[in-house]
Order: structure tokens, then sequence, then C-alpha cells
């Protein structure tokens, strides 16, 4: 052997080496093992429709019912035969019907012809049915509701008095506040009637009503030597065409809620045209609301009145004309004397202190010497469309 193969490294033998497989890590085997469940779920989900197998199961069965026969309705009854649908050649509109657009109109109102009495019982004190309301440019306006109820018969108090009765309206509430607050502590039965200019006038005729009294809302009408004799803005003209005036009575309307009807704010010779008068108490009736009229007019406007279907009142020579207080009492019983004599009489006051005092003197007696006050609906000599 030479000196070079002693240094010559020893070099493996590839024919008899075998070469070792090598070992897993303990991640790598616990990968693997993943890997196979996976591959078992994936199969089972692919061949097996029952999601639910080998869990328990129960077995329930249910019957099915036939549903019951339906009975045989009834036979609709056969329709009652037409109601009339005018009187003496004037339309009577029910709930539902529509309106003419022109003339006098019956407003049947259901129940009317009940004896009994049954219906809608009136509002409660300062409560505002809004059955009765309608939206329009100049605000909420009453109408008669669709069941037939009219803002009349529900904003009345209810009375029951036999005898000679009293009704006495004091105007002009609503601008003066002290005046007004005075008014309101006046006793329920005498009505109160608001001008149309006050701010808090809405304010004012709830509150009213609250009391228990009946509320007019006045409407400024045309007097004599008109301009120079102004009631005010939206004052009801002889001048003007109906739908000119209309609007301007829808202006008085929409200022307050729960009155029972309409009083005129002056308006003498207003009062004296026929023309000018017609449309205006077409309208006050439909809307299910009454008229309380002056001196001096009642031959014109009460037939006015009759011949458009309208519940009014006429009142006489305002009691306190002469602002003193004799004078006022014997106005007061003048007032009384007429009642009996009549059945009824209306009186007419302003809102003066003296007036207000000379009033609530007059009414502590009024019982004992045989006559009621009454709000001013229980003096109606029309009771309206029915």
């Amino acid at each position: 052997m030479t000196q070079d193969e002693l240094k010559k490294p020893l070099a493996p033998k590839a024919a008899t080496r075998v070469r070792r497989a090598p070992r897993l890590g303990g991640v790598a085997a616990l990968a693997l093992a993943s890997c196979g469940a996976l591959g078992v779920v994936a199969a089972w989900a692919l061949f097996v429709t029952d999601p639910l197998g080998g869990e328990p199961v129960a077995t329930a069965s249910i019957e099915r019912r036939t549903a019951a026969p339906l009975t045989q309705t009834a036979a609709a009854p056969e329709p009652e035969d037409p109601q009339p649908k005018s009187r003496d050649g004037v339309p009577i509109v029910r709930p539902g019907d529509p309106m003419p657009k022109a003339g006098p109109v019956i407003i049947r109102v259901p129940g009317a012809d009940d004896p009994s009495g049954a219906g809608a019982p009136p509002a409660k004190a300062g409560e505002v049915q809004t059955a009765m309301l309608e939206e329009s440019r100049h605000g909420q306006l009453p109408r008669i509701a669709a069941d037939g109820r009219r803002p009349l018969d529900a904003y009345a108090r209810a009375v029951r008095a036999a005898g000679p009765k009293v009704a006495l309206v004091v105007a002009g509430l609503g601008v003066g506040r002290e005046a007004t607050a005075e008014a309101l502590k006046t006793s329920p039965e005498v009505t109160l009637a608001f001008s149309p200019y006050g701010s808090d006038v809405a304010d004012f005729v709830e509150e009213a009503r609250k009391a228990g009294h009946e509320v007019l809302i006045q409407t400024p009408m045309e007097p004599f030597a008109y301009p120079s004799n102004d009631p005010g803005p939206q004052t009801l003209l002889t001048s003007l065409p109906a739908p000119a005036n209309l609007d301007r009575l829808r202006w008085a309307l929409g200022r307050a809620r729960g009155y029972v009807g309409v009083a005129p704010l002056s308006g003498a010779k207003f009062l004296q045209s026929d023309d000018a008068l017609a449309p205006v108490f077409t309208e006050i009736a439909r809307r299910g609301l009454m008229f309380l009229g002056q001196a001096g007019s009642e031959s014109r406007f009460g037939a006015v009145a009759e011949r458009a279907g309208l519940a009014f009142a006429r009142a006489g020579t305002p009691i306190d004309a002469v602002p003193d207080a004799a004078a006022i009492d014997a106005a007061l019983a003048a007032l009384e004397r007429d009642a009996k004599a009549n059945g009824t009489a209306v009186g007419w006051a302003g809102s003066s202190p003296l007036t207000l005092k000379r009033i609530e003197a007059w009414r502590t007696g009024l019982k004992s010497r045989g006559v009621t006050l009454t709000p001013v609906t229980a003096a109606l000599k029309s009771p309206g469309p029915s």
C-alpha cells in the first residue's frame, strides 16, 4: 500500500448502505390526524342525508280533523221602502247624502223621531267633539257630524224647567280681560256671547264652557251709517256677494270652538236684507248652529230663518241701554213679566260691572217669583232641522 493510499479518506459503499426513513415530529403527527378527522366528517356530510342520525327518535301520530261545515248565512233582509226625499218641495238630507249647492234643506237627524230620546249624550262641560269639526283656511269650523249630531244639540245645557223661562245673554266678551273674567263668574244659566276680535277668545270660550255656560260667537254685520259706524274687520255687508260674506262668516266661526250658535255684532242694516241674509242663514243651519237676533228686525230675519231651516231666538231691547241701576232693574222686571205672559223671554246685556251686579241681584230672587233662568237654547222659537 502506498503512502498516498494511506492518506485517502474512506468512502461509503453505496451498494451496501441502507437509508433510514425520517422520523415525524409531534406537530406533524397532530396535523396529519386532524386532516384525517376532517376527511371523515366531509365524507359523512356528503353521503348521509339525516344530520340527526343516531339521536333518540319518538314517533307521534297526528289526527287530521275536518272543518265543520259552515252554517248557511241568513238571507239579507229585503230593503225597506224608500224614505221620502223631500218635504213640501224642500230636500231632506240624511248623513252621508250630498248637500245641495243652494237653497234650504231639511236635515234628518237619526233618532229624532224616537220618543225615548235615545241618541248621543251632550258633550261634557268644556269638551269639544272632533266629529263636529272640519278643517278650513280659517281654522276648525263647526259642522254636523256624520251620524247627524249638531253642535247646537251637543253643546247645549240640559234644561228641565216648567213654567215661565227667561234666557239672558251677556255679549261683547273676549276683548276686555277684566270684564270677561267677571262675566265668567256669573251663574252658569247665563249665556255668554264672545266677540271674534279678542286675541284669547278661544281660551275664554273654553273657560266659559268649563264653567257650564252656553256660548255664542258674534259675527260683525253691517249697521246703519256704515262705514262711519264700523263694527270692525270682516264685517258682513249687504253690498258684498254671497261668497264674500260666507268667507267672512267662516272667519268668525273659526275663532273658537264649542259654541251653540251665532249672534250679530251690530248688524241692524244687514238683518233687514233678505237677499244678504238668506245664504248666511243657510250656511249657519247647515253647520248645525242657532242664531240669536235682536229687537227691531224680528219680522224680517225670523221669516228668512224659517225658510232656511235655522233654529233662532229673538232678544228684546238691551237691558242696559240706559246705563243706570234703576233703569236696568226696570228692564229686568219687564223681561220677567214678558216671560210670565208668553212663556219665554230673552234678554240681551253688555258686560259692564254695573250690569253684571244688577243681573246677579235680580237672579237671586227669580226662582221664588216663579220664573226660571235658562240658557238661550231653551228659548228657541224653532227647533231647527229635524
